[in-house]
């Protein structure tokens, strides 16, 4: 498999882990099924059983095993993976086509894909305004990873993230989502915290979305 297509296959695993717990449950896999095959194509019990013949944990499908399947499945018929990758968003060059630049729905789950992926590099370029300089990028990016005694940010900010996605938790919603500045207001998704008031801010520069501050 080339280079490429292993990209691909990490970043789509950590499109269909849900939960980020770096395993793809049955019901996780049922939802790639759905996205990859047709909303009537789901995996049945027997596929679902037929995939723990890769590598495969308690908690369900390892990247290891995500890999294995993606690798024999091409071998088997490269056609069908062309169909499934078209129907998952890719092009023939397996870049990722997303909607419009401007669309804010598109940044927010752009952000939730680099984020599970694993790909913090990334995820800061696309997260951070552009006016942001080197040293407070590097700053952000480890604070993400967590430092000495700091947990790390990522699993919190992916669970905002995922609110403003989803509108699960938001009770306002203030700002112009074409041009922005567009401010998300929600209770807090982190256990136990569920009474504080949460927000998070994106802006527009230059046709992009970031977040602001």
């Amino acid at each position: 498999a080339s280079k490429s297509f292993k990209q691909v296959l990490v970043s789509l695993f950590g499109r269909f882990d849900a939960d980020g717990d770096k395993h793809l449950s049955r019901d996780e896999l049922r939802s790639f099924s759905l996205e990859a095959r047709g909303d009537d194509k789901a995996f049945t019990e027997d596929e679902l059983s037929a995939l723990e013949a890769y590598d495969w944990k308690e908690k369900g499908m390892t990247l290891r095993g995500w890999l294995q399947m993606a690798v024999a499945q091409a071998k088997n018929s490269e056609e069908e993976m062309w169909s499934k990758l078209k129907r998952l968003g890719y092009d023939e060059c397996l870049q990722l086509q997303t909607k419009d630049a401007g669309d804010l729905q598109a940044k927010l789950e752009e952000l939730l894909v680099l984020g599970r992926s694993g790909n913090l590099e990334a995820f800061v370029k696309a997260f951070v305004a552009p006016d942001v300089d080197a040293e407070d990028r590097a700053d952000f990016l480890q604070r993400l990873r967590g430092t000495d005694g700091e947990e790390a940010l990522l699993p919190d900010l992916l669970e905002e993230l995922k609110c403003c996605a989803t509108g699960e938790g938001v009770y306002q919603v203030e700002g112009d989502k074409k041009s922005g500045p567009v401010v998300f207001h929600f209770h807090s998704p982190k256990k136990g915290c569920e009474q504080i008031d949460r927000e998070v801010a994106f802006v527009k520069t230059k046709g992009k979305w970031h977040a602001e501050g």
